[in-house]
């Protein structure tokens, strides 16, 4: 990281132990008790040898800066399911053929160990490529450039190969694995690292490291093309009485800025360096702040309602969400670095705040019951989370379920309500995902009310996602989005989620959204529940597109689920383009309406607060296609001023109608006052 100009932080926290899951079952624990006790002895954890040398795990670094072919890498424990010509592994890391992952080391690393070998699995898990029997791979450890060991080619159903590197004096390790004829599944097991100084970090390989730097210079790029300030984001804000608010004023254009804010209530202060309302507000009541933004270039005004009682969610809740991609890579290292990552790419500054954790955070229940965060991706606990994302100005959200268990089989929230939903409040949880995995059919409606009463009573204006009969800001409409345009027979494609959410339309207001889920714009078919078929390149730019207009058209929630620190420049133009964005966050919140078109061709309008018209012209085919809106269609006569949303441009005054060719599976977006 050091070699590319960038600040963000990498944030290191020296682990001392080797690690078992507490939510691992019983008979597995005790079946394998006498193996892990000859590990723990072997790596001589819970105490440090007479010159300080350390010892950590491959799969507890952040393993989202593994590159490979198709699919995401796995880790660790019983739900890896590792096993190599018929041995069973607790610990290590599945991957597929090609891969790399770079690792920063301070030449105080003595040594990495594992043992390597192709899984067992069959390669037709999720695609098929090969037969499984033909597989062969070749696994390298190189150190600074230089090959330092070499397994030769391995073949299907041979014994795992044993590691031991000397690595003194490395400063870059890569662990390298190639194969063929198809994207081999491969196993690093019991992989670890002994150190004496630093704790080693996983790094981007040099093509993510490129595109990091591309992203800041795009962020850059932008401001200087729109230099004069702009404000973004939520302009009505809804507040619980004697609740924190953490609200930044979001604001795109040249630094350095001034920021000043009038008209705050008792309680709310303004940390004039960095933009961010934070306090308390002790009285309920509608409050108008005036912000003010000032640069070199100019000056931006605009006036944000503030409304201490009892409504949140006012306008389409905004952030990252962890599944498609992460999943049971989250981490405290991860989630830092995200938020870094969202407050320099310029996403702050259009308006997102929340970061959201969803499943597989969960550690086990400890002797009195209280939920705990796995100790060892998270052995700060979560609060020292939380604070990190609320000092920056984000929110911060987590995910269970009303069953027994989650959708990933961690633990649920039945019989402990009470328990988790103070002990969320006291990390300073802003946002609960509340999903349906497990939970009893017919205590359903129960349960997710019980919930939405225990967050509302919980000393924090908490945003909660359920249903929308249990008091929910927001509610699921469909499954787990897809990174695909269209999938024949479900309802997860971006076109299905879309028609779904028009279904639905009547049970939307301020407060109370349609989710149509995540946002999978920049995937590319890198994610793991993301697609159905993992060799799948997921959506084009185009279609990516798409889905930000019709979310921006529909107010529904902006849920990023790509992995933001090393997005493309096309995803980051279309995640961040603020125009797009204001039409989405409008007060009004409504939902569009069909207003022509035919066939696969739809026009739809959005009516906006300012009295203006956001139009979206919607081309389903597979061919370009030249579409037109006539001004009778949606109620006007005239000349008016019409403006690309996406181009940002003016098209000037148009009477009568407007024509634009719309390539396949893309949405033109106007604005006409």
């Amino acid at each position: 990281m050091n070699s590319i100009p960038m600040t963000i932080q990498m944030y290191n926290q020296p682990i001392n132990y080797l690690p078992m899951h507490s939510h691992t079952p019983l008979l597995f624990v005790l079946k394998t008790g006498l193996l892990m006790l000859c590990l723990l002895m072997s790596l001589g954890v819970g105490a440090q040898t007479k010159d300080h040398k350390r010892t950590i795990l491959l799969d507890y670094l952040d393993l989202n800066k593994l590159t490979q072919t198709i699919g995401r890498p796995q880790v660790t424990g019983e739900r890896a399911d590792l096993k190599i010509n018929k041995r069973q592994f607790m610990y290590g890391i599945h991957t597929r053929t090609e891969s790399r992952l770079y690792l920063e080391l301070d030449g105080k690393v003595d040594e990495f160990s594992a043992e390597v070998g192709i899984d067992d699995r069959s390669t037709a898990f999720r695609v098929d490529t090969v037969d499984k029997t033909k597989s062969t791979a070749n696994f390298y450890v190189i150190g600074d450039g230089k090959v330092l060991w070499e397994s030769g080619l391995m073949k299907y159903g041979e014994n795992a190969k044993p590691v031991h590197v000397q690595l003194a004096g490395i400063k870059e390790l890569l662990l390298k694995v190639t194969g063929g004829p198809g994207n081999t599944h491969v196993d690093w097991v019991d992989a670890k690292l002994t150190y004496s100084g630093a704790m080693p970090k996983t790094i981007w390989s040099p093509e993510d490291k490129a595109a990091i730097v591309k992203n800041l210079a795009f962020i850059r790029q932008q401001n200087e093309r729109y230099p004069q300030p702009r404000i973004n984001g939520a302009m009505k804000v809804g507040i619980r009485p004697n609740t924190p608010l953490y609200y930044p004023v979001a604001v795109t254009g040249m630094r350095p800025m001034t920021f000043q804010v009038t008209g705050m209530p008792p309680g709310l202060v303004l940390d004039k360096n960095t933009g961010i309302i934070r306090g308390q507000v002790q009285k309920a009541g509608d409050y108008t702040l005036q912000l003010t933004v000032t640069n070199k270039h100019g000056k931006a005004q605009r006036s944000l309602k503030l409304l201490v009682g009892d409504q949140l969610a006012l306008t389409p809740p905004m952030g990252y969400l962890s599944w498609n991609v992460v999943e049971g890579l989250i981490s405290e290292p991860f989630i830092r670095e995200l938020a870094d990552a969202m407050e320099q790419f310029g996403l702050r500054d259009v308006g997102y705040q929340y970061i959201n954790m969803d499943d597989c955070w969960q550690g086990s229940r400890d002797s009195s019951g209280n939920i705990t965060p796995d100790r060892f991706r998270f052995p700060n606990g979560m609060k020292v989370v939380g604070d990190y994302l609320h000092t920056k100005g984000f929110k911060f959200g987590i995910y269970s379920s009303p069953g027994p268990t989650t959708c990933a089989g961690y633990p649920g929230t039945l019989n402990f309500e009470e328990s988790d939903a103070r002990t969320w409040a006291s990390w300073g949880i802003d946002y609960v995902k509340y999903d349906g995995c497990s939970v009893p059919g017919e205590r359903a409606k129960e349960l997710y009310g019980l919930m939405g009463k225990l967050l509302k009573e919980s000393g924090r204006s908490i945003v909660y996602s359920g249903r929308k009969d249990s008091g929910a800001h927001l509610w699921r409409i469909g499954g787990d989005l897809r990174d695909q345009w269209y999938i024949e027979g479900r309802d997860v494609g971006i076109i299905q989620s879309f028609e779904k959410a028009i279904v639905n339309a009547s049970t939307q207001q301020p407060g109370g959204w349609v989710d149509p889920d995540m946002l999978v714009i920049g995937i590319y078919g890198k994610g793991n529940s993301g697609n159905d078929k993992t060799d799948s390149r997921g959506c084009t730019d185009t279609e990516y597109q798409s889905q930000m207009s019709l979310w921006a058209l529909m107010s529904a929630p902006l849920f990023i689920t790509a992995d933001i620190r090393r997005i493309s420049q096309a995803s980051l133009e279309i995640l961040t383009n603020p125009e797009v964005i204001e039409v989405n966050q409008d007060p009004l919140g409504n939902f569009p309406k069909r207003v022509g078109g035919s066939g696969e061709q739809e026009i739809w309008v959005k009516e906006m607060e300012d009295g203006s018209k956001t139009v979206a012209l919607f081309n389903k085919s597979s061919q370009t296609g030249e579409m037109t809106l006539t001004w009778a269609d949606i109620g006007l006569t005239g000349a008016h001023s019409v403006r690309d949303l996406w181009l940002r441009k003016e098209l000037g005054k148009v009477n009568g109608s407007l024509s634009m060719a719309v390539p396949s599976h893309g949405v033109a977006l106007i604005r006409i006052q």
